[in-house]
């Protein structure tokens, strides 16, 4: 029976008697046995629009049903206990997501297990370190407690890496300004096979400008790079700007 790790978040209505709820669905259900829980963490809003602060907690579920099937138990309990997200990266009452169904690599079209981005966000990662500290990120083949700690020095090394040089320069500057508590380093792809390696911090959050690797060039580049690390920013679903800019708040957490 593989043991699965979901997250909760919520910044609306009396959100920790939502979480309380939601578990005791989850509980209810025959298939499900509810483990180890974590503690309530509050973490600033990710986005402009986002609303006030979150909280954000991590539950042990241990189940025999299928990543969909626990999937669409998860999206049940959401309607049943009237989940609100009206707009995208906005306030909402309630979320339910999967991040690790065992050791197993889903890539579904209604569902990615692990869940793509849970490996640099703190929201995640704090809550689930209390509970799975030594769970292995199939993906990522690092332990949750490295995912999270790697992510703890000031400053934050990060690494913008291909596109062309301009592009890199505008996006540094903006965020250079907005984040000063991260070192940011830009590379070209020119780069990504030779010296880079030697220059960014192997804890680096490397981002990966270059969108998804088509050209044989550019692909050896994108994948020279640190493979437990790196981010293609082509699975970012906003405009560039806006989406480095959620992944840097999300990585820094509550800083």
């Amino acid at each position: 029976m593989p043991c699965c790790y979901l997250a909760l978040g919520g910044n609306t209505g009396t959100v920790e008697t939502t979480f309380q709820r939601a578990l005791e669905q989850l509980a209810d259900h025959p298939r499900v046995r509810l483990g180890q829980v974590s503690t309530l963490h509050r973490f600033d809003a990710v986005g402009a629009q986002a609303g006030s602060e979150f909280l954000n907690a991590a539950a042990e579920v241990c189940t025999e049903m299928p990543a969909v099937e626990l999937l669409d138990l998860m999206q049940s309990v959401e309607t049943a206990l009237q989940r609100r997200r009206e707009i995208h990266w906005g306030p909402r009452t309630l979320d339910l997501d999967l991040i690790l169904y065992g050791q197993e690599i889903v890539a579904e079209p209604r569902l990615r297990v692990p869940h793509p981005a849970a490996w640099y966000r703190r929201f995640v990662l704090d809550p689930l370190v209390e509970i799975a500290a030594d769970a292995i990120h199939p993906v990522r083949q690092l332990s949750i407690a490295s995912l999270r700690d790697r992510l703890l020095p000031r400053p934050l090394p990060v690494a913008l890496v291909g596109h062309d040089t301009q592009t890199r320069e505008t996006l540094a500057a903006g965020i250079r300004q907005q984040f000063p508590l991260i070192d940011l380093r830009l590379a070209g792809i020119e780069d990504a096979t030779g010296p880079l390696r030697s220059e960014i911090d192997p804890a680096a959050l490397v981002i990966w400008l270059g969108g998804a690797p088509s050209s044989s060039a550019d692909r050896i580049a994108f994948e020279s790079l640190p493979a437990n690390s790196r981010l293609d920013a082509a699975t970012l679903t906003s405009p560039l700007p806006i989406a480095l800019r959620h992944v840097i708040e999300s990585a820094l957490g509550i800083d």
